[in-house]
């Protein structure tokens, strides 16, 4: 039992096993956790799931509705992931959670992901909610997330990030995420793959669910706009694929609410998702950062950056997975960019020296190597790994 909750978070933290999703439903219903929660929507995807729950919690919360959203990982700290209305679950609500199923944790074997759906499930089932969304951690059929009935199940798109885990085809991957369409549920996605909507159609019949897919929205402008229903939309600071993103929770919603067109379009414009092409103040100078940890979300942050054509900036670069960084690389290399790569602190680190090749630069000191970039170019964007990321944010904001 814990005392405070630096340890508390530690410990949950160090948990790592491997369960079968049976094994964690069976550890819910011992316990007497409410897995059947009213108006519960599950999202899954390669990329863009954490905006696509930030949008529909915005766009709900902005038409009178309360919200319990789960996401992960975390660019702050632990409790973002489990929030009511934006607002992160509380030291002492986490604190009094982890200590009461502290028992369970241990009989069981729990990993952090499943405690940290366990708490979730327990927190919002102790508020009255109108709704719960709850973004997949990893894949789908065998997320931990899998075991609670949702009414709505969406996809935002299928990529090959994680085949070591869910792969090593694509076909494996899709077969994965596509596991939390549900008998007779509706089921609603952005993917534009004819392949990938084939396959899901095949599953949507086998279990008389209804696919409604969200078509491409081609934008030429900046800033982004688009329409959807009555209402126009425009985003400034925010990434040309969001726009993909706010359409899949804008087509969510419609199937949910009835919307409140001037509150709407405020809340999708206004919608802020931490570390997804997020501007920060640093001293004056203005700084980007972008999880962009995979091929797809690289190929979607190029895509915006053609729209600042005219400014000079430079990207910066870290992983944690020497793969993918190799691909990463050799497209921002590709966009003609100047390239810096560096390094983070984090026990999964990859050496990144090895990968500056052909010219591009390499600095092991990331706070060094940004404020130096500030005083060269008008925009510095960072980008990768989602851990790198949320150091440089902490660094950037103090906010920790």
């Amino acid at each position: 039992m814990f005392e405070n909750i630096e340890d508390a978070i530690a410990y949950i933290e160090s948990k790592r096993s491997k369960r079968t999703v049976d094994e964690f439903r069976t550890t819910l219903r011992n316990l007497g956790i409410n897995i059947k929660q009213k108006h519960m929507i599950h999202i899954a995807g390669t990329n863009g799931k954490g905006s696509t729950v930030n949008y529909l919690r915005a766009i709900l919360n902005a038409n009178g509705y309360s919200v319990g959203t789960f996401t992960s990982p975390y660019i702050i700290k632990h409790n973002d992931r489990i929030c009511i209305d934006g607002i992160p679950i509380s030291d002492e609500d986490l604190l009094m959670y982890i200590n009461k199923f502290y028992n369970t944790i241990e009989n069981d074997h729990m990993s952090m992901f499943e405690i940290d759906v366990m708490i979730m499930l327990a927190y919002f089932d102790d508020h009255d909610l109108d709704y719960r969304i709850i973004e997949c951690g990893i894949g789908g059929a065998h997320d931990k997330t899998n075991v609670i009935d949702a009414e709505i199940s969406a996809i935002t798109n299928v990529g090959m990030d994680h085949a070591e885990q869910i792969g090593p085809t694509l076909y494996d991957i899709i077969n994965e995420k596509m596991g939390i369409i549900q008998p007779h549920q509706l089921f609603i996605t952005s993917e534009i793959s004819g392949t990938i909507l084939a396959r899901f159609q095949e599953q949507c019949d086998a279990r008389d669910a209804r696919m409604i897919v969200v078509p491409e929205y081609e934008n030429i402008g900046f800033p982004f706009w688009f329409i959807y229903k009555d209402m126009t939309f425009t985003l400034k600071d925010q990434g040309y694929y969001q726009v993909t993103n706010a359409r899949l929770a804008l087509t969510i919603a419609s199937k949910l609410i009835k919307f409140d067109r001037e509150r709407t379009v405020k809340a999708v414009e206004e919608a802020v998702w931490k570390g997804r092409f997020e501007t920060l103040d640093y001293y004056g100078h203005r700084i980007i950062i972008d999880g962009a940890h995979n091929v797809p979300a690289v190929k979607e942050l190029i895509q915006t950056l053609k729209f600042y054509k005219d400014m000079k900036f430079c990207v910066i670069f870290s992983s944690i997975k020497p793969d993918q960084a190799k691909d990463c690389i050799g497209l921002l290399k590709a966009a003609g960019y100047p390239l810096i790569l560096t390094s983070f602190k984090d026990d999964r680190a990859i050496d990144m020296e090895s990968l500056a090749t052909d010219g591009i630069q390499y600095n092991p000191d990331y706070q060094a190597t940004i404020k130096a970039a500030v005083l060269q170019y008008q925009m510095v964007v960072v980008t990768g790994s989602l851990h790198f990321i949320s150091q440089v944010r902490a660094m950037i904001t103090g906010e920790h």
